[in-house]
């Protein structure tokens, strides 16, 4: 569309051109005839002047000189040349002589008194006009003026007319000339105009497809960031934590920035240090861990370029790095700094455009508000899973993981056991130190179970004094011997509040094994509850499985192998 209507308007000042070439030829004939007819007219009136001064010089009797003699006196004229026609009019209209006719012809001549250029002539003004002569079948100028001679003595009128005629072909010649110069320019200008026209028309198509094409380019470009933001923010609203949000980055931010190496550092609750968190790009070069004295965006409150005009100052958590380019910026949610955006280019990759920083400073703010909902969330999970007190999970979590981890381990045919805790004779804290010790107590023995289990096993408190852990992939031999570790960790604990000594404590532990006791979770949970109820009725401060058949007898730990694990009871 575009094209076509390029292509309409170069013919536009051709169009324009060739009218008005066509307007102004038409008046330039014009006007180059006029001139030229009067600058010839004006040369022949003159010559006219010199015959009628020689005539009045020689005192010439026109009227009574024989015919022949007027020819002959015409005729030696030096302003009579090639094709230049004398002809001398008496007032009366009757012809006396012609350089060009001969006498028979010259009588055979009508009356001339009604010729323009001789009414003109007569009336005292230069007499021209442009006609047909039909004696010689050619186009004159005829150019006229008034001649007065002395009265004779006859009494003749003494007032002649003596007239010059040229042919036309010259003074056409002399416009032919002119005008074929004119038009020879018009001409060549018009060929310039048509070939400049066509010309500038395929460089201005070319320009302006170009610069669609730049456009068309800009505008995908741009429209691929959007919703790359767009799709970013959607991903990082729906993350539930941190590790989502960095697969989610290293992903994403990528395809924006292309290839910068950068990273997300998240301030600790304690606001003393941030730690790397997110990282895409490869992995971040310089400090996982810094104080916030070591950013220079910290400090200033706003982004930190460390390249710029007027300075090189590149941030302490950055040492090492000095050649190549950081970017900082904080990130700012609901009034707060919750962590830092970095970017780094090192000299062989791109260096921070212009681009670049403004993009930077759309994917902080998203990642500012990112972070801190999944902040929030992260406290708010934590609030609804996790003990307030002992800061291990609530029962509503272990009911929700229980039945999790039994699904898997069903389809997986893998074990899981389950370890039921109550702490022994835990009602004496509360009794003999206060509700104050029996809150020391329990978050002792929380830390302590934190301490000893693996990464893929969850502690929970259930209420009061009742713990509970769960072992995905755990067969009975290997929870037997992490109750027992348990049991022995917990009578070795050491309790001492403000100074006064709380004595010892025990654990009693019951254990049960999915699919060794193929059922339910509340089938499990019933049994390690069984089992732990055994521990404490055979004394307290050990670890029973559900699934081992116990000896009528209880065996002490120097009474060789049994299926119950060695007891100790506590006093």
């Amino acid at each position: 569309m575009m094209a076509t209507s390029l292509n309409r308007l170069q013919y536009l000042p051709i169009v324009t051109l060739a009218l008005s070439m066509m307007i102004g030829g038409y008046y330039f004939h014009t006007t180059v005839e006029s001139w030229t007819t009067r600058i010839v007219s004006g040369y022949m009136s003159s010559l006219l002047d010199d015959v009628a001064h020689q005539v009045q010089d020689k005192q010439l009797d026109l009227y009574d000189m024989p015919q022949p003699e007027i020819d002959t006196f015409i005729d030696n004229l030096s302003q009579s040349r090639f094709g230049q026609r004398f002809t001398v009019i008496h007032s009366e209209g009757l012809v006396l002589g012609d350089s060009q006719l001969s006498n028979r012809e010259i009588r055979a001549l009508g009356n001339h008194s009604d010729r323009p250029e001789v009414i003109s002539a007569l009336t005292g003004n230069v007499g021209i006009s442009k006609r047909h002569s039909d004696s010689i079948n050619q186009d004159l100028l005829y150019v006229a003026k008034k001649l007065e001679l002395p009265p004779d003595e006859h009494g003749h009128d003494t007032n002649y007319v003596i007239r010059l005629a040229m042919p036309l072909t010259s003074i056409t010649g002399m416009t032919k000339d002119i005008e074929l110069i004119f038009f020879a320019l018009m001409a060549s200008s018009f060929a310039v105009l048509i070939c400049s026209s066509w010309f500038s028309n395929r460089k201005i198509f070319a320009v302006v497809k170009y610069e669609r094409e730049q456009q068309e380019q800009r505008i995908e470009k741009s429209t691929r960031k959007i919703e790359l933001l767009h799709q970013l923010a959607n991903m990082l609203a729906a993350c539930n934590s941190i590790k989502e949000a960095q697969v989610v980055v290293a992903d994403i931010i990528p395809r924006l920035l292309g290839d910068i190496n950068g990273c997300v550092s998240i301030m600790r609750e304690s606001r003393n240090q941030l730690e790397v968190k997110l990282d895409w790009g490869g992995d971040w070069p310089a400090s996982q861990v810094y104080v916030p004295n070591d950013c220079w965006a910290l400090r200033k409150g706003k982004f930190h370029l460390s390249h710029e005009k007027h300075h090189n100052l590149t941030c302490s958590h950055m040492s090492g790095h000095e050649n190549g380019t950081t970017m900082c910026i904080p990130l700012t949610a609901h009034g707060n700094t919750v962590g830092m955006f970095h970017l780094y280019s090192n000299p062989q990759t791109a260096q921070v455009t212009e681009e670049t920083k403004q993009l930077a400073f759309t994917l902080a703010e998203h990642l500012g508000l990112a972070l801190a909902n999944l902040s929030l969330q992260e406290k708010l999970r934590s609030q609804a899973m996790r003990d307030p007190l002992t800061g291990l999970y609530n029962r509503r979590f272990f009911e929700e993981t229980m039945d999790a981890e039994w699904s898997k381990s069903n389809q997986d045919n893998s074990p899981l056991s389950l370890l039921m805790l109550d702490l022994d004779h835990f009602k004496r804290f509360n009794d003999n130190f206060g509700h104050d010790a029996g809150d020391y107590v329990l978050k002792e023995v929380a830390n302590l179970l934190t301490r000893c289990i693996g990464e893929t096993q969850v502690a929970c408190r259930l209420g009061g004094e009742e713990l509970a852990v769960i072992c995905p992939n755990t067969n009975i031999e290997s929870s037997l011997q992490l109750a027992q570790l348990l049991v022995d960790e917990v009578r070795d604990l050491h309790l001492d509040m403000k100074g006064l000594s709380l004595g010892q404590l025990g654990v009693s532990i019951g254990v049960c094994t999915f699919p060794d006791l193929n059922g339910s979770t509340d089938e499990i949970v019933k049994a390690a509850d069984t089992a732990l109820y055994q521990a404490k009725d055979d004394g307290r401060s050990q670890a029973i499985h559900s699934q081992i058949k116990r000896e009528p007898t209880k065996l002490n730990a120097n009474d060789g192998p049994s299926e119950v694990l060695p007891l100790k009871k506590s006093e």
